[in-house]
């Protein structure tokens, strides 16, 4: 890893390690265009692959946890009076709150508040309020706020989360872009049993988290109207089930018991599986942006999305897959069939998602502007 001397130092702070994805080959890249960028998040073994030098480990707590929370907030203070960052740039949901807090009590110059979606969107209630308070205070302690895509923007200020404070978008959103070199069509190889499972079907497919929030249920229910019209149809679901907002014991159930679902866990390579869907749902109720949208689309996987924040930025209605209102699963079922029926749609609708993805959403482009942003914060 590059060292950077005589730099103003800016820290980039994440919740938990497992989110250094999020900012993969960033960190690196800025480093390299003399952007002294640092790491500040949760021990884990996926901080290995920084230099010691750069990284700084402050445990924080995922849930609430108001104890823990303040232990948590007085080491980010520490650290912040002992390093002085220039700029401190907070991302998810504690690390948001708690380094935005850190970094204004003690006083650093630029306090960014990068905000990947809006959790609050989907609970009502005290929940809801408890949320609500703790996007408000995260972002009246930043001086910038940064929002991963303009229909996640548009929704903080509607909701007038940002005290009238300037939005900015990198590029056309998405929090990190793609490395195109890694999605190539090419890379269609997946396991003989499998191969021979899905020949000759029509591969409706997903990949998330199997959770309510991701919209599981609406594409179960979407997938049961196909099944009755259509013989040659399976769903691939990928993605791990999770307790914390868990779908039905019998929508569970039905996953793994139904020989038109192939369920497989959480994998590292989706490009792989993306290369033999036909079509990609993705119905999700919430979103920052949704990077499985283009990933699929970069290979030629038409896609079909709930018109909800974030989502609804990663998919051209009518030219690279459909838009369809949230909660509406006829639809979803309907535009599959269109496509099953249509091949030449569908090779039309693959063909435009390709080659948008190729010029909209390459990591560089959020990069490049990445860097405009922060010469321009430390006056270079």
């Amino acid at each position: 890893m590059k060292q950077l001397m005589n730099q103003k130092k800016i820290f980039q702070l994440i919740t938990v390690s497992k989110s250094v994805y999020l900012l993969k080959g960033q960190i690196e890249y800025l480093r390299e265009n003399n952007i002294d960028m640092q790491l500040v998040s949760s021990k884990g073994k996926e901080l290995k692959k920084y230099s010691p030098n750069i990284v700084h480990k402050v445990d924080m707590n995922r849930d609430i946890s108001i104890i823990k929370d303040i232990i948590s907030l007085l080491k980010l203070i520490i650290l912040f009076i002992k390093e002085k960052p220039y700029v401190v740039n907070a991302g998810t949901p504690k690390a948001g709150l708690l380094g935005m807090m850190a970094s204004f009590i003690t006083k650093r110059p630029y306090r960014v508040y990068t905000v990947r979606g809006l959790r609050l969107e989907t609970v009502s209630g005290v929940k809801y309020k408890i949320l609500y308070l703790m996007e408000k205070i995260a972002m009246y302690c930043a001086t910038d706020i940064i929002a991963i895509s303009e229909s996640l923007k548009n929704r903080i200020i509607e909701l007038n989360l940002n005290s009238n404070k300037p939005i900015t978008v990198f590029g056309n959103g998405s929090s990190n872009g793609l490395n195109l070199n890694e999605y190539r069509k090419e890379n269609n190889k997946l396991d003989s049993n499998l191969m021979s499972e899905i020949q000759g079907q029509f591969i409706v497919g997903y990949v998330g988290r199997i959770v309510k929030d991701k919209g599981i249920e609406d594409l179960l229910k979407a997938f049961k109207l196909l099944e009755n019209r259509f013989n040659k149809v399976k769903l691939m679901l990928i993605g791990s089930i999770e307790e914390g907002n868990s779908v039905s014991k019998s929508d569970l159930n039905y996953i793994m018991e139904n020989e038109n679902i192939i369920y497989i866990d959480h994998v590292e390579d989706p490009v792989k599986y993306y290369n033999n869907m036909d079509v990609f749902i993705f119905p999700t109720y919430r979103e920052g942006f949704g990077n499985v949208s283009i990933e699929a689309q970069s290979v030629g996987v038409p896609v079909i999305t709930y018109d909800v924040t974030g989502a609804k930025d990663t998919v051209l209605n009518n030219q690279t897959g459909f838009i369809v209102e949230a909660g509406n699963y006829k639809e979803i079922a309907n535009k599959i069939e269109k496509l099953i029926n249509d091949e030449t749609l569908k090779k039309k609708f693959g063909e435009n998602g390709e080659r948008w993805v190729k010029s909209h959403f390459s990591n560089e482009i959020i990069w490049k502007d990445m860097i405009k942003f922060y010469e321009k914060k430390m006056g270079i």
